[in-house]
């Protein structure tokens, strides 16, 4: 039985399917500082991790501007914010684009445990780790105690694993979990295209794609369709606009329709009592709503 260490409740159960947001590389860049960008990029990493996303696509918007600083402080942020807070100083780099990471919220993730006593594991229980070194046919890797978990076979050092808890009694021992071993929630990875969404889209490969607009329909009339739907497919993109631009004018730059790129076009705030809906806003209030569809 896997445990993912978690105190309280049970653990979330991992989405059967994939479930991948799109957010434009121009996320950010109408906010002038750099602590204010991070704290927006923070909001969209606590909400992926809220609503159980698998994976952040960040794709280029426009096509005038170069968008290489924007898109790489947001893909940095939410890859650090991924991180359990254990592996931060060894696998990440200093970098004056996380100067203000102090800020973030906390995931609290089931991959982000607060247990870092041998004494509190339990067989079974599920720990992310980095390779540290060998000893023997074994592997050192360091899951946040004080000592290294022993780790039968050679794996690549510096490598990110997931490994399975053993035996906590003489020396911690741990098996590697494969993927399919973990049936819990184990957060999100972030992939930087530098490509247009349609681009992007096509490249990644997704059988039902989501866009969010305040042009689509209401969520009220789609979503018994969207149901059907969303239950038969295994990689479901939801994505969203910018802060200047919707989806339907970044599209139609690309030369395209949005009703030819989208399966739905969802409006998930109809009779919005504002002129412009943020795109942080918008993410939070579209995964809650399509948290309901499993």
């Amino acid at each position: 039985m896997i445990n993912s260490g978690c105190a309280g409740s049970s653990a979330p159960t991992k989405r059967r399917q994939c479930l991948c947001i799109a957010i434009p590389a121009s996320f950010t860049e109408d906010i002038p500082h750099l602590r204010e960008k991070t704290y927006r990029i923070g909001l969209v990493g606590r909400a992926c991790s809220i609503f159980r996303v698998d994976q952040i696509m960040i794709y280029y918007d426009n096509p005038e501007k170069d968008q290489a600083n924007d898109a790489d402080l947001t893909a940095a942020v939410l890859r650090y914010m991924n991180m359990p807070q254990y592996l931060r100083r060894t696998l990440i780099k200093m970098d004056s684009k996380l100067q203000f990471v102090g800020i973030l919220p906390p995931l609290r993730a089931p991959h982000h445990p607060l247990t870092r006593d041998r004494k509190d594991l339990r067989i079974g229980m599920l720990r992310q780790g980095v390779v540290t070194g060998g000893q023997g046919k074994s592997s050192l890797v360091d899951i946040g105690l004080s000592e290294p978990a022993v780790v039968q076979g050679s794996l690549p050092r510096k490598s990110i694993v997931t490994v399975r808890i053993t035996r906590t009694t003489g020396g911690v021992e741990a098996a590697k979990a494969e993927d399919s071993e973990i049936r819990i929630y184990w957060g999100y990875t972030v992939t930087l295209t530098k490509n247009p969404l349609a681009e992007s889209t096509r490249r990644i490969g997704f059988d039902l794609v989501i866009s969010t607009s305040r042009y689509g329909n209401s969520i009220s009339e789609v979503l018994p369709n969207l149901q059907s739907t969303w239950a038969k497919s295994n990689k479901i993109l939801v994505a969203f606009g910018s802060p200047t631009r919707g989806l339907k004018e970044i599209l139609e730059h690309e030369g395209l329709d949005l009703n030819d790129y989208a399966d739905f076009i969802v409006n998930t705030i109809p009779d919005q009592g504002v002129e412009t809906v943020r795109t942080e806003e918008a993410i939070y209030t579209s995964l809650s709503i399509l948290n309901i569809l499993g």
